[in-house]
């Protein structure tokens, strides 16, 4: 898969983008990691033992605020439960996702079109898509609007190799 992968990128980032993984089968549970890199600085992780340690501590946090601490308890149940959804939301948003979103993304990501891929409501694709041949100045140019914390690290990286954009993110 990663060399599927890195064979879609364009020619400004060959060699200097690298699509990494690892398991670390001493855990329980043998979770480990992947991450991506630029110019071997890791610009997004993906790791299972950082997103559950987050989701739990972001749940709790929000279940001491709610005081819904007791999921026995008929009055604090609904609150209890709902934090792990609030807490869901925020992984998303703060682009916190474990190893298996990226490869279950990646694997999607090989076999869509690149308008599909721009299209995604996944993240992870179309953070992927900036970095695909496919993808032409011209229509780098024509940048929609976008929120999320991967996408648009991703999409700075594209457009300051390709001279798009300065240091600041102003287009030259």
């Amino acid at each position: 898969m990663k060399e599927q992968i890195e064979s879609k990128l364009c020619d400004s980032l060959k060699d200097r983008v690298k699509f990494n993984s690892t398991r670390y089968r001493g855990s329980h549970d043998e979770v480990g990691r992947s991450w991506v890199t630029f110019d071997n600085d890791i610009i997004h992780d993906f790791c299972t033992v950082k997103l559950r340690y987050k989701f739990n501590t972001t749940a709790n946090m929000i279940r001491e605020d709610t005081n819904s601490l007791d999921w026995k308890d008929p009055d604090q149940k609904n609150g209890y439960y709902e934090a792990y959804r609030i807490a869901e939301k925020e992984m998303e948003f703060q682009g916190i996702h474990n190893q298996f979103e990226f490869y279950k993304a990646i694997e999607e990501y090989l076999n869509l079109s690149i308008d599909e891929a721009r299209m995604s409501a996944n993240p992870i694709i179309r953070a992927t898509s900036w970095f695909d041949k496919r993808l032409g100045k011209r229509r780098l140019i024509r940048t929609e609007e976008e929120s999320n914390i991967i996408v648009i690290k991703f999409r700075d990286i594209r457009l300051k190799v390709e001279g798009l954009i300065d240091d600041e993110g102003n287009f030259v």
